[in-house]
């Protein structure tokens, strides 16, 4: 009975340190998650790790739901993405990621800039923006 709680209680806490450490903990894979599952069904886990301010102060839940129909209405989907650059400066954070996508006007090629912030222990997306241009991570102001 005694090996038996013990081997319980190993399984236990192997689990606990799983779910804790499978978790995305840093910037870049906090962006990961995003591209993993953006417009798709495991959304509304990007959604744990977003701002009010990037939702439009949506809950959650809203956000999810409105993103995925837009997102559906356009036929999106994410066919290419590779991390360009990185800088973490304190509490905030910036990852530029260049990305191919379709949609129903046609594919299109484009840089996404990730501003994130901490907020306790988490990093979170805090603003997206979307561009065609060039970008220098250096020249970004955190």
């Amino acid at each position: 009975m005694g090996r038996l709680l013990k081997i319980i209680s190993f399984i236990v806490i192997l689990f606990i340190v799983t779910i804790v450490y499978a978790q995305p903990q840093t910037p870049l894979e906090i962006v990961e998650l995003f591209h993993k599952c953006y417009a798709k069904a495991c959304m509304d886990e990007v959604a744990d790790y977003t701002t009010p301010r990037f939702r439009d102060n949506k809950p959650k839940s809203v956000w999810v739901v409105d993103t995925w129909k837009a997102l559906h209405k356009m036929n999106y989907k994410k066919l290419t993405s590779t991390l360009l650059d990185s800088k973490v400066k304190g509490q905030r954070a910036v990852v530029i990621v260049t990305v191919k996508i379709s949609t129903v006007g046609g594919d299109a090629n484009q840089k996404e800039i990730f501003y994130l912030v901490k907020d306790g222990e988490r990093w979170l997306i805090d603003e997206l923006v979307v561009t065609d241009e060039e970008v220098d991570v250096n020249k970004i102001q955190l």
